[in-house]
């Protein structure tokens, strides 16, 4: 007996992924003013920044600056993972809490 509101679709589950492009992995080194992390790009998919700094790492997206501990902010080893369903093609820009902060950045198209 099957649970009541549960559907048994079988074999005709469809799924909408589609399997992502991995770009040259890179890194930027961030300041303490709004700087453009990540260039514009329309194939764009996903992306996943790691602040592999000791400081704090906030983000301005399209043509806003990056406002430190404002909107999307890494703490130190902190993750941003834009998945296939959330990311955004437009121009990322970033700001740190200390000269020289570490962001690990993987594009995906």
């Amino acid at each position: 007996m099957q649970n009541p509101g549960v559907s048994d679709f079988g074999s005709n589950i469809v799924s909408t992924k589609t399997p992502l492009i991995g770009l040259t992995p890179t890194f930027a080194v961030i300041g303490t003013s709004s700087t453009p992390v990540l260039s514009a790009n329309s194939a764009r998919k996903g992306c996943v920044f790691v602040n592999v700094s000791s400081n704090y790492i906030s983000f301005g997206i399209a043509s806003n600056n990056a406002v430190l501990y404002s909107g999307i902010t890494l703490a130190p080893n902190g993750v941003w993972d834009m998945s296939e369903y959330d990311y955004v093609t437009s121009a990322i820009n970033a700001i740190a809490s200390a000269s020289g902060s570490q962001l690990s950045i993987q594009e995906f198209q």
